[in-house]
C-alpha cells in the first residue's frame, strides 16, 4: 500500500484499552485514487491496534478485495467508528473477541413468530341464472348461452406456506446475493435465515411488521333478529321509514333515511347516534321481533370469525340398494350416516387498515326447510331435507366502534297447526270431527346489526366491554 495516500494521526488520549479504544485516527483518501477496503483495515487492525483478522466465511474475503475506496476524509475516529464505516455500510457483519476482529458476509438468525401451526380453507358459492330450457343431451354446452350471476367465497389460509414464500421473495429481491430458502419450524414458531445484512434487515423489518398486525385483535359484538313479518309487510321490512336520529341525546333531531342523505359530504351517518332500543321499536312497527343470538368474539386481524345458530339435522343416506345374489339371498341396503346444517351461518373476517378504520368481510347465509313436515314422511328416510338457501355477500369499511345493520334476508316457514278439543282430538275415527288441521305460512326477515372494536393493546377487555 502507498504510504502517502494514507496520513494517519494517532492521538492516545487515554492509556492503551481494549479494542483500541483509547486512540482516535485521522486519515484522508484522495477522490483520484483508490485503495482496497481490505489493506486500510489491515493497516488499522493489525499495525496500529495489534488485532488480527479472521474471515468467518468464504465470501468475506474475496468481497472486501474487490471493494476500492476513494475521497474520504476521517477526523478523529475511534476504532469502532471507523469499524462501522468501513465495514458495517459496506454491507458486512463484524465483532471483536479476544483481539480477533471478525468479518463475515452472511450470517445466520432465527427470528420468532407467535402464530398457530394450522391452515384453514372453506368455500362458499351461490348463483342466479337467467336462461331458456336447454336439452338435457347438450348441457355440456348450453350453460354457454345463458346469463348467469354468481358470487364465490372462497378462502384458503396457509400462514407458513405463504409467509416461506414471502421471505423467499424479500431475500431475492436482489442478485447481489442468492440466498437459500429460509428454515421454518411452525411448531415452534422460529424462522432460520442466512443471509446478508441489507438481506436480514429486510426480513427483520416485515417480519416486526408482521408480528404487529398478525396480533392485533378485534371484538366483534354481533346481534342477530328476526321480524315475523306483519301480512302488510309481506315483501320485507320497509327502511325508507326509519328515521336516524342525529345531533346530542340530549336533543336528538330525527332525519329520515333517504338516499339524498346517505351520500355526500352532507352524509347523515357522519354525525348519526346509533341506538339498539330505537332500532328495536323501528322493527316492532314492521312485525313480531324476536331476538335469536347475541354472540360476542374476539378474532386476530384477518382471521374469519364463524358464528351459527342452528340445527343438525342427521339422516341416512343410500350407498348400495338391497338385490337378490347369485345364491338367490336378498341383501340389505347399505346405509351412512350423513347431516346437514339447518339455520344460521355468518362468517366475518376483519382487518384494521393502516388509518385505524375496519374492513369487513361478511357473508351470511341462512337455510331452511322448505317443508318441516318431511322429517315426519316415513318415506324419505333415505334422502336429504328439502331447504332452502338465502345468502349475502358484502365487503364494508366503517371506523371502530361504528355500528352496520344488513337486512333483507327473507324466508318462508311453513308449520302444520293443530286445532281440536282436548282428549277428542286424540281418538281414532272420532277426532275427524273434533279436530283440524292449519297449514301456515309466515315470512321472517333476518336483521344482522354488527359493531367492531380495535381491542387496544395496552386495555383488558372487562365484562362491560362484552356488553354485560
Amino acid at each position: 500500500m502507498k504510504k502517502y495516500f494514507i496520513v494517519f494521526i494517532l492521538l492516545t488520549i487515554i492509556s492503551w484499552g481494549k479494542i483500541c479504544g483509547s486512540k482516535l485516527f485521522t486519515f484522508s483518501v484522495p477522490n483520484n485514487e483508490k485503495i482496497s477496503l481490505i489493506s486500510i483495515l489491515k493497516e488499522i487492525s493489525l499495525n496500529s491496534c495489534n488485532i488480527n483478522i479472521v474471515y468467518d466465511d468464504f465470501l468475506a474475503k474475496s468481497k472486501l478485495n474487490t471493494i476500492k475506496v476513494s475521497g474520504i476524509r476521517v477526523k478523529n475516529y475511534s476504532f469502532l467508528q471507523i469499524l462501522d464505516l468501513l465495514i458495517t455500510n459496506n454491507n458486512f457483519f463484524y465483532n471483536i473477541k479476544h483481539n480477533i476482529l471478525h468479518i463475515s458476509y452472511i450470517k445466520t438468525k432465527t427470528f420468532i413468530i407467535d402464530y398457530i401451526p394450522s391452515t384453514r380453507s372453506g368455500n362458499a358459492n351461490f348463483s342466479a341464472s337467467s336462461s331458456g330450457s336447454s336439452d338435457s343431451s347438450n348441457s355440456t354446452t348450453s350453460s354457454s348461452s345463458s346469463d348467469e350471476n354468481s358470487v364465490n367465497s372462497e378462502y384458503k389460509f396457509d400462514f407458513w406456506s405463504t409467509l416461506a414464500e414471502n421471505l423467499n421473495n424479500i431475500l431475492n429481491s436482489d442478485s447481489e446475493y442468492k440466498a437459500s430458502l429460509p428454515i421454518i419450524d411452525k411448531n415452534a414458531g422460529l424462522v432460520t435465515v442466512t443471509a446478508t445484512k441489507k438481506q436480514l434487515l429486510k426480513i427483520q423489518s416485515y417480519i416486526n411488521k408482521l408480528n404487529t398486525r398478525l396480533h392485533k385483535q378485534i371484538m366483534i359484538d354481533v346481534r342477530i333478529y328476526e321480524v315475523h313479518l306483519k301480512k302488510g309487510k309481506q315483501t320485507g321490512i320497509n327502511w325508507s321509514n326509519l328515521n336516524i336520529s342525529l345531533g346530542s341525546t340530549d336533543s336528538p333531531e330525527s332525519t329520515p333515511l333517504r338516499s339524498a342523505n346517505i351520500v355526500g359530504s352532507s352524509s347523515i351517518f357522519s354525525k348519526s347516534l346509533f341506538n339498539v332500543s330505537g332500532l328495536l321499536n323501528f322493527l316492532a312497527t314492521q312485525g313480531n321481533v324476536n331476538s335469536v343470538s347475541n354472540p360476542k368474539i374476539v378474532a386476530l386481524n384477518n382471521q374469519k370469525a364463524i358464528i351459527s345458530v342452528g340445527d343438525t339435522i342427521n339422516y341416512n343416506s343410500l350407498i348400495k340398494a338391497s338385490y337378490v345374489d347369485q345364491a338367490g339371498n336378498t341383501q340389505p341396503a347399505e346405509y351412512t350416516n350423513k347431516s346437514e346444517f339447518i339455520g344460521i351461518l355468518l362468517d366475518i373476517t376483519p382487518e384494521i387498515s393502516e388509518s385505524g378504520n375496519i374492513i369487513l368481510r361478511i357473508n351470511p347465509t341462512v337455510s331452511s326447510f322448505r317443508d318441516r313436515t318431511q322429517l315426519n314422511n316415513p318415506n324419505r328416510k333415505d334422502l336429504p331435507p328439502d331447504t332452502s338457501e338465502n345468502k349475502m355477500s358484502t365487503v364494508v369499511r366503517i371506523k371502530d366502534g361504528d355500528t352496520l345493520v344488513l337486512g333483507g334476508l327473507i324466508t318462508s316457514q311453513n308449520s302444520l297447526q293443530e286445532n281440536g278439543v282436548p282428549v277428542l282430538k286424540e281418538i281414532p275415527v272420532v277426532k275427524y270431527l273434533f279436530s283440524s288441521k292449519t297449514q301456515i305460512s309466515d315470512k321472517v326477515e333476518l336483521v344482522f346489526v354488527v359493531t367492531p372494536h380495535i381491542v387496544k393493546e395496552n386495555k383488558k377487555i372487562t365484562i362491560k366491554d362484552l356488553g354485560y
